[in-house]
């Protein structure tokens, strides 16, 4: 590869990281993401971000795959271990609730610009199918209750999402994350493990 071509690559690998830090500060600040935004804060003019970007919407689609490749890896990772199944189900709320303290507000904005369709795939190819597999693993080995997997993956998915997605919502502010997280894997325990079952 000749050095100019390899300096563009770099160039081009450079700007994209750091719109995806810029964008997800902005996030964070709630500062509305818009392509003069972003442009601005990049310290690029808006026509420069649109030789790497179409649209606001491909920039989003940049950013969110850029959050979620690492949070699938960090999940498959845990799902391919060699350890038991409640393990690998503790090991995916460790890894939400992680994320979340990186990201808090990132799943509330995202929901607002993606269609429904996009986030229930992404949901089952990421999430929901793995968790499935956990789940009739835990039944394999007579761990887990006896019941349709995928019942249990969803379940497992809203006990663990829905408290965070819920946390702008509430009237009080929620003071103590791990306590949330410890109430989360109480609660999982008792639905899941089949020496909680009457």
């Amino acid at each position: 590869m000749n050095s100019p071509t390899k300096r563009k690559e770099i160039m081009n690998r450079l700007l994209k990281e750091i719109a995806v830090k810029t964008v997800l500060a902005m996030i964070q600040e709630g500062t509305p993401v818009t392509m003069d935004n972003v442009a601005s804060r990049c310290g690029v003019s808006k026509g420069t971000l649109y030789n790497y970007f179409q649209n606001k919407k491909d920039l989003l689609h940049y950013i969110h795959e850029a959050v979620i490749i690492p949070i699938k890896k960090g999940s498959n990772k845990i799902f391919k271990k060699n350890i038991p199944p409640m393990e690998k189900i503790y090991g995916f709320v460790g890894n939400v609730f992680d994320f979340h303290k990186e990201y808090p507000l990132y799943f509330k904005f995202i929901q607002s610009q993606r269609s429904a369709a996009d986030a229930v795939t992404e949901r089952m190819d990421v999430i929901i199918l793995p968790l499935v597999n956990v789940c009739r693993e835990g039944m394999r080995r007579g761990q887990f209750v006896d019941t349709d997997p995928y019942v249990m993956a969803a379940m497992i998915f809203g006990t663990v999402i829905g408290p965070l997605e819920s946390l702008t919502y509430r009237g009080e502010s929620l003071q103590d994350l791990e306590k949330l997280k410890q109430d989360i894997v109480r609660f999982l325990d008792n639905c899941i493990l089949k020496e909680q079952e009457n």
